[in-house]
C-alpha cells in the first residue's frame, strides 16, 4: 500500500466513497468521508466483496446463525457457503493495510459491518443484531490498537471527535520511529498527551506516566508495546464536560500569577457556562488561548488538547 507519510492514512469501505460496487450496482457515498476527509487524510477504499470476485451486482448475503456457528451465505441460497473464501481473502488483504491509522467502515455489512451487523437465524429465520462483519473482524483482529468507526456512528459529534482524536493520536505514535531519538520522541509524546490523558482517565495517566518513567534504551520496545496498549485504551473514553472542566481549571493554573482577578472570575464563570451545557468547549478553550497568546508557556502550549485534530473536521455533516 503506497502512502503519504505527512498526513494519516485511513481505510474506508468503497462505497463510502462514491464507488459503484454494492450489491445492486449502487453506492453508499459519504460527504463527511468525501468532502472533509479527503483533505486531512490519505483514502484507501477497499471493498471485500467486489475484490473476493462476487460481481457487480450480485446477490445479497447474509450473517446466519447455525447451532454455535456464524457463516456468511447468500442470503437466498443458503446452502451456498462463502465463510472460508471470505476468511481466507480477509486474512491476505488485511496484511495489506499494516500502514493505516484507522478506518471508517460500512455499518450493517455482513463483510464491513463492526458491531450490531444482523445475524440470521437459520432454525426461526429471526433476526439479531450481534454480528460483525468478517473483513472488519479479521481487521480488528490483526490491528487491535488501530481506530475503526461506522459511517453512520460518525454523525454524532462526540464519537466523531473521538474517532478523529484518536486516529491523529494513532498516526502520531507511529511517527516516533521516524524520529532521530526515538527514546525522547516516546517521552514527548506522552507529554503532550497528558491534559487529553488526565480528562479521560486520570488513574490510566498516572499509570501510563510510570511506564514512561521505567523506559530506557534497553527496555524501550517492550515499555511501548505495553504503553499502546493502555494508552488507546484510555483514548476510546469520553471525558465527560466535568472531566474536562477540570482540566481548563489545571490550564488555568499554570496562568494564575498573570492573570487579574477579573480574567480569572471570567474563565470560572465560562467553564461553569460550559459544564451546563449552553456553549462548547470551543469556548473557555478560545478564551485559555487568548491568555496564553498575552502569557506564553511553552509546555502548555505543546499540548494536543488544544488541537487533538484538524478543527474543520468537527464542523457538522
Amino acid at each position: 500500500m503506497q502512502q503519504n507519510q505527512q498526513k494519516p492514512q485511513i481505510g474506508v469501505s468503497a462505497c463510502l466513497m462514491g464507488h459503484q460496487v454494492r450489491f445492486d450496482g449502487g453506492h453508499k457515498r459519504s460527504h463527511f468521508v468525501l468532502d472533509q476527509c479527503s483533505e486531512y487524510f490519505g483514502l484507501h477504499p477497499v471493498c471485500p466483496e467486489a475484490e473476493l470476485g462476487l460481481g457487480i451486482p450480485r446477490p445479497t448475503i447474509q450473517l446466519r446463525q447455525y447451532e454455535a456457528e456464524v457463516r456468511l451465505v447468500y442470503s437466498k441460497q443458503p446452502d451456498n457457503d462463502l465463510t472460508d473464501k471470505m476468511q481466507a481473502f480477509s486474512s491476505n488483504r488485511v496484511r495489506d493495510l499494516s500502514k493505516l491509522h484507522g478506518f471508517i467502515f460500512k455499518k450493517d455489512s455482513p463483510s464491513c459491518g463492526v458491531e450490531r451487523v444482523p445475524v440470521f437465524s437459520d432454525r426461526t429465520g429471526m433476526r439479531e443484531r450481534n454480528g460483525t462483519g468478517i473483513f472488519a473482524a479479521e481487521f480488528m483482529k490483526q490491528y487491535p490498537h488501530v481506530p475503526v468507526e461506522e459511517e453512520g456512528r460518525l454523525n454524532d459529534i462526540k464519537l466523531r471527535e473521538n474517532f478523529l482524536e484518536r486516529v491523529y493520536a494513532y498516526y502520531r505514535w507511529t511517527e516516533i520511529d521516524s524520529t532521530n531519538n526515538p527514546l525522547t520522541a516516546f517521552r514527548e509524546f506522552h507529554r503532550d498527551y497528558k491534559l487529553i490523558l488526565m480528562a479521560k482517565n486520570t488513574q490510566a495517566y498516572q499509570r501510563l506516566g510510570r511506564l514512561v518513567a521505567s523506559v530506557n534504551r534497553e527496555n524501550l520496545y517492550e515499555i511501548r508495546q505495553k504503553y499502546i496498549e493502555l494508552f488507546m485504551q484510555v483514548m476510546t473514553k469520553i471525558a465527560t464536560r466535568g472531566q474536562h472542566v477540570n482540566v481548563l481549571m489545571h490550564i488555568m493554573g499554570y496562568l494564575k500569577d498573570k492573570l487579574s482577578s477579573k480574567d480569572k472570575a471570567e474563565l470560572l464563570e465560562w467553564f461553569e457556562i460550559y459544564r451546563d451545557e449552553q456553549v462548547s468547549r470551543v469556548t473557555p478553550l478560545a478564551l485559555l488561548r487568548h491568555h496564553l497568546n498575552n502569557y506564553p508557556h511553552g509546555y502548555i502550549e505543546k499540548q494536543y488538547y488544544f488541537s487533538p485534530c484538524p478543527e474543520t473536521l468537527m464542523r457538522p455533516v
